[in-house]
């Protein structure tokens, strides 16, 4: 292992600063802190990092434990990291607890700041955060059902169930607090909780039932009675926790237990926000080791979705620009539209450059027991809620059209669509956005399956494989391609009415263009070459 101390000067002063602090004799509660150590060093296991002489130190001054930050085995961290094309790795990250007041918190987190090879340390927040669900007052103008399952304002879900497609071969993992796997929409499905891990006690009913909505919404029995998850048939379900018995409050252990058991292709969905500026909720990956999981799962070619949060924070503000300088993660971030043909933005989502797609903020059916649920027979198992809401229900309503997306693509090409590739086909594909800040388009199930058919139909798409950036975009805009094109290959964009409107050749592999003079709308770019045509759709707004 490469050796790395701390000056012992620094280290004397540490420990007399906390000794006079622990003589303030001030209330202690568990405190969880993560660091990362360079990649460079090599630890046999965790106690080995122990050596290092502050967290020795530190340690026989106050009797932390130190252990990895995630239960997944060191063997397929390595997997991990050999199959990321950038070069990113879970190693050496580490969970500290121990017992400390206020004061305690902050200097020990100094302390952890001056480690040598240090990536990052920061504090975890150990006390429950509220799911990203309903927003006051409860909307009460309903809509007809699941109106999200129509053409639009839907996501014309029934065109893949009218094609056979309702999740088949994908496996989903919701990760949040609670589901209710005896409801009358879920006892028959292959829904389940982490077998490892006890829901905790203290989560009320508005927590848990969080989840069951999540699964009604994604993962509901397509019969008679009740309603229809969008992904009826999806292999499994499972319910990771992230408040439990075992383990109390954990969020890190319970992304990391989701990964630990997923496979290329699967589906995590996080149902989760945490504080950012002044405290407002934003996606739960703007903390560190949350971030740092799904890199790593994304690169790995599992499929994440996310809630941006209730927050209605703006994500390019510059107090987040740490958080953006870490780069894309790979997940796939929702915020929360309307539930008409505007698709604006509603008040509360979180928004920016870095959300992706919206779904439907608002009157979503789904399952679970909530203020104003219907109960049958006042049965807890047979309750329904007409207006489930807030990115809450646009991520399940997302992660439901992702599994059946996957469906669907690994049917016609015997491979799972990464969580990059998904996103993609998703945005090309959209319904528009309308107003407010950036959620990004509504995704259109018709469209996206038209997409993968051309896309798998081009014996030589990966010859011509191209993206446009940014899209939506003000009318700058790049056409890079995956391999440098031939020279016969050119560019041609139509407005939505089906006019020409620009027109050239394109012979590098990186391309910018100015379409400013272009009105605001919708175009087709259509690029071709001798024996191949790509259609995407570019919006300027």
């Amino acid at each position: 292992m490469k050796n790395f101390t701390t000056p012992k000067s620094l280290v004397y002063v540490l420990l007399i600063t906390f000794c006079f602090c622990f003589s303030l004799n001030a209330q202690n509660n568990l405190q969880r802190f993560y660091i990362k150590l360079s990649p460079k060093l090599n630890f046999s296991s965790s106690n080995e990092a122990l050596n290092n002489t502050t967290l020795k130190d530190l340690q026989t001054t106050y009797n932390f434990t130190l252990s990895d930050a995630y239960c997944i085995n060191r063997s397929k961290i390595e997997s991990f990291s050999k199959t990321s094309k950038t070069g990113f790795t879970l190693k050496n990250t580490f969970a500290i607890e121990g017992y400390f007041n206020t004061n305690q918190s902050e200097l020990f987190l100094k302390a952890l700041k001056q480690l040598p090879y240090l990536v990052y340390a920061y504090q975890d927040i150990t006390t429950p955060i509220p799911p990203p669900n309903d927003i006051a007052p409860v909307t009460t103008n309903y809509e007809a059902n699941q109106g999200y399952l129509e053409t639009n304002p839907g996501m014309n879900i029934r065109h893949a169930w009218n094609l056979g497609y309702t999740g088949q071969n994908t496996r989903i993992k919701d990760v949040e607090y609670g589901l209710n796997i005896n409801h009358e929409e879920l006892n028959d499905q292959n829904a389940s909780i982490d077998p490892n891990f006890t829901i905790n006690s203290s989560a009320s009913e508005a927590f848990t039932e969080h989840g069951t909505a999540v699964g009604g919404i994604i993962y509901s029995d397509k019969g008679t009675y009740g309603i229809s998850g969008i992904a009826y048939g999806a292999e499994s379900l499972v319910l990771h926790p992230e408040w439990t018995e075992e383990s109390n409050y954990n969020r890190t252990l319970a992304v990391s237990n989701a990964i630990n058991t997923s496979i290329p292709g699967d589906i995590i969905v996080y149902e989760m926000q945490t504080g950012g500026q002044d405290g407002e909720f934003v996606c739960a990956e703007y903390t560190q080791a949350i971030w740092d999981l799904t890199k790593a799962a994304t690169d790995a070619g599992i499929v994440v979705v996310a809630a941006a949060g209730n927050g209605g924070e703006n994500l390019d503000d510059p107090y987040y620009n740490s958080y953006n300088a870490r780069g894309d993660s790979g997940a796939i971030i929702v915020g929360a539209g309307s539930s008409n043909m505007q698709h604006n933005k509603l008040s509360f989502s979180t928004y920016g450059n870095r959300v992706n797609v919206q779904g439907w903020g608002q009157n979503v059916w789904s399952t679970g027991k909530y203020g104003s649920s219907i109960l049958i027979g006042n049965d807890f198992n047979q309750s329904y809620y007409a207006s489930f809401s807030g990115t809450s229900s646009a991520t399940a309503t997302i992660g439901g059209f992702a599994s059946v997306l996957q469906s669907y693509y690994f049917d016609k090409s015997g491979n799972y669509l990464t969580s990059n590739g998904m996103r993609q086909i998703m945005i090309d594909t959209g319904l528009p956005q309308g107003t407010g800040g950036h959620i990004g388009p509504l995704p259109s199930m018709s469209a996206a399956i038209a997409e993968v058919d051309l896309i798998l139909s081009t014996n030589n798409f990966n010859k011509i494989a191209f993206n446009i950036a940014p899209n939506p975009s003000n009318g700058d805009i790049s056409i890079n391609f995956s391999q440098i094109p031939s020279a016969n290959t050119k560019l041609n964009i139509f407005s939505i009415l089906g006019q020409k409107v620009y027109s050239s050749p394109l012979t590098n592999k990186r391309n910018s263009l100015d379409l400013s003079a272009l009105s605001k709308g919708i175009y087709m770019v259509i690029i071709n070459d001798e024996t191949t045509q790509i259609t995407k759709k570019f919006i300027i707004n």
